[in-house]
């Protein structure tokens, strides 16, 4: 198959192995592996991913805080199917990808990323997920991260992320800090709040979260995990044996999906 005629999708690269490090753009990884579609990666340093996105219809997903669209990655563009404008199609943001790759690239042998009648039901657990777990690890992940961007990403990102944090990111949570050793006591808490809901499908010792195949959900916390894996490999022998092991088999257990094209 021709490169000019498989999806592309845009993410943001670092000095990890492999380049790809962000959550939110593993979740879509994920997704495209896991359903076995042909694509390739496109690279964007921080400060081209508006006009980038600008230049080939992508929707903006956010507001920034003056109300000016915000364009955010990952985005993909499927060249085989033909969007209303004429041009190929683009979508924004991984919850929508994962929509559209079920629709567009059923795959019956594998199991849906959406199974019927849960749709609704995900996305509470993603915005559960979001805002309880996700969110706890920002003070600290945000100054590690820019440690690990390109020279083209680092002015952006500091500028960007220190308005968000109201402080210098060498400051905002210093490594073994009191507050950096608080935000993963509160991190453990929020994980064993979702082992607990988790729990309720059986103490079987099923890491996934419908308990049969993946679906989204399963990528959102493996998306999650691998970026800490990534980012503070020493916390994370700690984390992988939170709540009996459960987080450490799946990441694992996602591992066959984890390639990067």
């Amino acid at each position: 198959m021709s490169s000019d005629s498989i999806i592309t999708l845009y993410d943001a690269p670092s000095d990890f192995n492999g380049k790809a490090w962000s959550a939110n753009m593993w979740k879509a990884r994920y997704a495209l592996n896991y359903k076995g579609v042909p694509y390739k990666t496109v690279w964007l340093e921080y400060p081209e991913i508006e006009p980038t996105m600008r230049s080939i219809g992508a929707a903006p997903t956010r507001k920034k805080p003056d109300g000016s669209p915000l364009y955010t990655l990952p985005v993909i563009v499927d060249p085989s199917r033909t969007a209303p404008s004429g041009g190929p199609t683009v979508v924004s943001e991984s919850f929508h990808i994962a929509e559209y790759l079920d629709e567009t690239y059923p795959t019956p042998s594998t199991g849906a990323l959406f199974p019927p009648g849960t749709k609704a039901l995900q996305q509470l657990f993603y915005d559960h997920f979001y805002k309880n777990v996700a969110m706890v690890t920002i003070p600290m992940a945000l100054p590690e991260l820019f440690k690990h961007l390109n020279e083209g990403s680092r002015p952006y990102w500091r500028l960007t992320r220190e308005a968000m944090l109201g402080g210098k990111l060498e400051e905002v949570c210093a490594k073994s800090s009191e507050k950096w050793n608080g935000v993963w006591d509160e991190l453990e808490k929020a994980f064993g709040v979702l082992a607990a809901l988790l729990d309720k499908n059986g103490k079987d010792g099923n890491t996934l979260v419908m308990g049969t195949h993946p679906t989204f959900s399963d990528f959102v916390i493996a998306a999650f995990l691998e970026m800490h894996f990534l980012l503070c490999p020493e916390e994370w022998q700690r984390m992988r044996t939170w709540n009996g092991g459960r987080w450490g088999r799946l990441r694992d257990q996602c591992a066959k999906w984890r390639s990067v094209h």
